[in-house]
């Protein structure tokens, strides 16, 4: 019987090899860029679930202060870890990592300069991240010496060519230190929120830096310079825990007026829910969630409304087979295996699809993009989208075409086969679907104009900045006179992302339990003036002794401190006495996501490591080139690198710009799915209405009078689905505005420009097949069955 249904179905496709065509195309792609989209979905919310006892495996974050001047972070102080396991019993484990800084290794003849991917690590770190396979090296002992340093696979094959290092020796060039490796890891899965490829001792600590802060770092309560992770016991209550903690660091700071406390967030949250509320991470995967189901089902609605448009010419086959005894149920599971038969078509085409588009899914997310059949969980996603499919868009037209009435269908005349009204029905949910994407994208792209050309408050146009190290003076001196370079500025941090702060501040008038975490910037007396900031009172720098007690603050932080007529007040940092000697006009210290925080500028030239170049674009490759020589002369041992201001201040929106890049991709997507579907049933109205039009044109129709009899049902069609898609999309669109700070306003007329380009679009495909069908030769219109 099963063979018999295959045959039919097999049959039926090429009978219609157009509309099957269009049906298995259209699927296809719908279902390579869902299948993407769920894949990535999937990824996002399994992040870090991968370790053993995840459920009871927490982030320790300190929360500052009350009212505005809260804030949350998951920088804590050193001891909290070692004092959880000593004095709280529903520790069972606890780890530290650190931030370690950019560093220089030599590895035999050879120079590396590693950023962003090294951390101090406690030498249990196994114990919690257990899910890091460890490929070489001892589990039980991953650090068994203070100079031990653990690899991923990856960094082993880069130092040393082969991933079985244990036991070779990495010099760090600043330090004169050597690590022998002690370990190595497999490299972290994307879903890890944790991806550095080296991990050091803490312990080494001791050797570095032996007393970081001025106390050894298990004793320093001031020193918030890492983040902790904790395993309770099972049945644990967080809360009671974080109380404990917190009531231990408040008897440790007994002269602290206002101590901060302690927070537990579960690990399986710190991806999408960032500790200071900002939930754009989690809306966005519900966003792309909502997309790859829009995208699905405006596929199968081209499978719907072809089908049962089409189920007319089935008609009397459907009937007659009725008459000599086929019962519904038979019919169905026919109609069924026929559907079962395209998804199956359209999903072999798809993986092709899928797999030409994972190189542009993994430029875009980051990601591996890696999609193979033989993972279990790409099995979950395949059964899950096709089942969605096969109940929107098999179950719905076999139980339809299949319930009708034999005889009228015999006749012709089948009502129940028609379907127009729900034809009519998905046609406006299909474009209104689309519409709603379009907009989104105009939108997105807007406000991604607006954070690429908004003023931040200071000029980042070709500069560029590297770590001076300890010769940052020198080169400065020795570059500002150089032609090609317009001014040299030193500091701490770059303006595009001030990374430190402080709640260590005083100042007249400030109540005793007051806490309140202000940004931090060391800066030179030229760096003002070459940044372009704008001084509002006061004055700058002057380059004298006198700015080691002086102090720059911000608009928000004057505003938030409530300091009047400011300048010569009164203001203590970091247990320096200073006073206040100019006002500097906001800038954007961080994304524009975040409000502008309270800034407070000082200047200890000493203290500087970053240099910052500010040249013109002409001029720029020269500027480079000097600095290299430059960097040469101090400095041969290292690789001189650096990074222009405005690709750091690019990589922040870096999210933003791939959910701008993507629906561009989807919305595309969405328009040319809706309107294989269009062309499809303009198509199938045309053949139907074959007749019609031949006797049309003898009787003196143009063809303008049949295109827009054709035309105009279905242009109705979309102005409708126009019409309910821009409100629900301006909805939708100002719900995803609201996570920015600073936001582009939205106008009416984006929306009206969203929906012109798709009728547009869709009045050139109605076109396409109704001047096709008005120019046929009338004589063989009339004669056509």
């Amino acid at each position: 019987m099963i063979r018999n249904y295959l045959k039919v179905a097999v049959r039926n496709l090429r009978s219609g090899s157009w509309y099957s065509a269009l049906n298995i195309g259209g699927l296809a792609a719908v279902l390579a860029v869902s299948l993407l989209l769920f894949r990535w979905i999937q990824d996002e919310l399994s992040f870090d679930r991968f370790h053993a006892d995840v459920p009871r495996i927490y982030q320790v974050n300190t929360h500052f202060g009350k009212g505005e001047d809260e804030y949350t972070s998951t920088a804590t102080p050193g001891p909290i870890s070692v004092t959880a396991l000593g004095e709280v019993p529903e520790v069972e484990s606890a780890v530290r990592l650190g931030d370690y800084p950019s560093a220089t290794f030599r590895v035999g003849t050879k120079i590396f300069t590693e950023k962003n991917n090294l951390a101090y690590a406690d030498a249990n770190f196994i114990e919690i991240f257990s899910g890091f396979k460890v490929l070489h090296g001892d589990k039980k002992a991953l650090f068994p010496s203070p100079n031990a340093i653990v690899l991923s696979e990856k960094q082993a094959r880069k130092f040393f060519g082969t991933a079985d290092a244990i036991g070779k020796t990495i010099i760090h060039v600043e330090s004169n230190a050597t690590f022998t490796v002690s370990a190595v890891l497999e490299d972290a899965p994307d879903n890890s929120s944790f991806r550095n490829d080296m991990y050091v001792n803490l312990a080494i600590l001791k050797t570095l830096d032996p007393r970081k802060g001025g106390r050894p770092v298990d004793e320093n309560w001031d020193d918030y310079g890492f983040g902790t992770y904790v395993k309770l016991a099972p049945g644990a209550d967080p809360s009671m825990v974080a109380k404990k903690l917190t009531s231990i660091q408040a008897n440790m700071l007994k002269d602290a007026t206002n101590p901060p406390d302690f927070r537990l967030q579960p690990l399986s949250e710190i991806h999408l829910h960032a500790v200071e509320g900002n939930d754009s991470a989690d809306k966005q995967v519900g966003i792309m969630g909502v997309v790859a189901l829009l995208l699905l089902s405006i596929g199968c609605i081209n499978y719907v409304n072809l089908t049962t448009a089409r189920a007319t010419r089935r008609s009397k086959e459907i009937g007659i087979r009725k008459v000599v005894g086929a019962g519904s149920r038979q019919l169905a599971v026919q109609l069924l295996v026929e559907s079962v038969l395209t998804l199956f078509l359209s999903l072999i085409l798809s993986i092709g699809l899928l797999q030409g588009i994972l190189p542009f899914y993994a430029s875009i997310t980051g990601k591996s993009g890696r999609f193979s059949l033989f993972d279990p969980q790409v099995w979950q996603i395949l059964i899950g989208t096709l089942t969605f499919c096969f109940v929107l868009a098999g179950i719905y037209p076999a139980f339809l075409i299949s319930g009708f009435n034999p005889i009228q269908a015999l006749k012709g005349r089948s009502s129940q086969v028609s379907g127009a009204s729900l034809r009519k029905s998905l046609v406006v949910a299909q474009f209104g679907l689309a519409t709603i994407l379009i907009a989104g994208t105009f939108v997105i792209g807007s406000q991604m104009r607006f954070i690429r050309d908004r003023d931040p408050g200071f000029d980042r146009k070709h500069t560029f900045t590297f770590d001076g190290r300890t010769f940052t003076r020198q080169i400065k001196q020795a570059l500002s006179s150089e032609s090609s370079i317009l001014g040299v500025s030193t500091s701490t941090d770059t303006p595009v992302n001030v990374l430190t702060g402080t709640i260590s501040t005083d100042w007249d008038g400030k109540t005793m339990d007051r806490t309140l975490i202000m940004a931090q910037l060391n800066v030179d007396q030229d760096f003002i003036s070459n940044f372009q900031l704008r001084l509002i009172a006061g004055r700058n720098f002057g380059g004298t002794k006198a700015d080691s007690t002086s102090i720059i603050l911000n608009e928000t932080a004057l505003k938030q401190t409530g300091i009047k007529e400011p300048i010569g007040k009164r203001f203590k940092l970091n247990g320096t006495e200073g006073t206040i000697i100019g006002i500097v006009k906001d800038f954007n210290i961080t994304t524009i996501r975040e409000p502008i925080m309270p800034l407070v500028m000082y200047s200890l030239p000493q203290q500087h490591y970053r240099v910052h170049v500010h040249t013109t674009a002409q001029l720029a490759p020269t500027a480079v080139n000097k600095a290299r020589q430059l960097w040469k002369r101090y400095m041969p041992a290292y690789p001189f690198e650096y990074a222009f201001l405005d690709t750091d201040y690019n990589a922040l929106y870096r999210s933003e710009e791939r959910t701008g890049q993507l629906f561009n991709f989807f919305a595309g997507i969405a328009i040319i799915i809706s309107c294989l579907g269009l062309l499809g049933l303009t198509s199938f109205t045309t053949e139907q209405r074959t007749k019609e039009i031949g006797i049309r044109k003898v009787l003196g129709a143009t063809v303008l009078n049949i295109t827009t009899l054709l035309s105009k049902d279905f242009l109705k069609l979309v102005a409708i689905a126009i019409a309910i898609a821009l409100p629900v999309a301006w909805l939708a669109m100002d719900q995803w505005l609201k996570d920015f700070a600073y936001k582009v306003d939205i106008h009416w007329w984006t929306f009206l420009l969203a929906g012109l380009v798709l009728m547009i679009t869709a009045l050139l495909t109605i076109c396409f097949q109704s001047v096709k069908a008005a120019m046929l030769n009338p004589v063989r219109s009339i004669k056509a069955e």
